[in-house]
C-alpha cells in the first residue's frame, strides 16, 4: 500500500480515482471470466484438455511464477491512480491571459 498514506475518503478526487479503479476491476472480472469459460468449453468439446488438466496445471511452477509477476504488475497498474495522479503536465505557465 505504499503511496497511498495520503487517501481522503473525503477527498472527491480520491473517492473519483477509487471509483474509477473499482469500475475497471468489475469490467476485468467479468470479461476474463467469460474468456475463461469459452476457453474451458472450447478446450472440452475439441477434447484437447479436460477440467482435471487444467487444474493440475494451475498447480505447476511455470504457473507460480507467471503469477508472482502478474501480481506485481496488476498490483502496480491498479493503484497507479493513487501513487501518480493527474500525471497530466502542468502548462499553466504557457497560458496567457488575453
Amino acid at each position: 500500500m505504499a503511496g497511498l498514506a495520503g487517501l481522503s475518503p473525503a477527498d472527491a478526487n480520491d473517492g473519483a480515482r477509487l471509483m474509477g479503479v473499482v469500475m475497471s476491476l468489475a469490467g476485468e472480472v467479468f470479461v476474463l471470466k467469460a474468456e475463461v469459460q469459452r476457453l474451458r468449453l472450447a478446450l472440452r468439446e475439441a477434447g484437447v484438455v479436460d477440467d482435471a488438466a487444467l487444474q493440475a496445471t494451475g498447480a505447476g511452477p511455470a504457473m507460480a511464477a507467471w503469477m508472482a509477476a502478474e501480481e506485481a504488475a496488476f498490483g502496480r497498474a491498479l493503484l497507479r491512480p493513487f501513487t501518480h495522479p493527474d500525471e497530466a503536465p502542468d502548462v499553466s505557465a504557457r497560458m496567457t491571459q488575453r
